[in-house]
């Protein structure tokens, strides 16, 4: 008799949509606990101590900017000032993405040949890579853009 309680019980429980929600609810809240302080807060203190130190070290740009305020109108300054955070918000984003893991493309092989055999794709070799043409590959070491930015700044800052 008890065990046809419990499942007696059991089946109301599982009709009554209020219990259900909130047993949907708890359980959301827990993936969202869990992935938050398994993975947001990592990545939040990886990005606030990148930051101070971006601060603690500013970029030539970012220092030449705040060596400009004390000779432009003081109007100005917010303009400036949220140049220079755009700046810091570069260099952030380039320190974290130099410490990011980098993807290494692994090619499929296949059975009596390799990617390119599989693919039928002359320009793709068997260890995955293309070929380049090099006068389109664009150059390695490509200009900083930041002074162009903070000179168009000023510029606009200027009118």
């Amino acid at each position: 008799m008890s065990n046809e309680n419990k499942i007696y019980e059991i089946t109301q429980m599982m009709s009554n949509n209020q219990i259900i929600k909130g047993d949907v609810n708890q359980a959301a809240d827990m993936i969202k606990a869990m992935l938050s302080e398994k993975y947001i807060k990592p990545i939040t203190k990886a990005v606030a101590a990148e930051n101070k130190r971006v601060k603690k070290n500013p970029t030539r740009e970012a220092r030449l900017l705040d060596a400009l305020k004390p000779f432009i109108d003081y109007r100005s300054h917010e303009t400036v000032n949220k140049t220079i955070d755009m700046l810091h918000m570069m260099e952030t984003l380039r320190g974290l993405s130099s410490q990011m893991p980098k993807n290494e493309y692994k090619p499929l092989r296949h059975m009596g040949g390799g990617v390119a055999a599989a693919s039928g794709d002359a320009s793709l070799h068997d260890d995955g890579v293309y070929d380049v043409d090099e006068r389109c590959a664009g150059h390695k070491n490509t200009p900083n853009l930041a002074p162009i930015f903070a000179i168009m700044a000023l510029a606009c800052l200027s009118q």
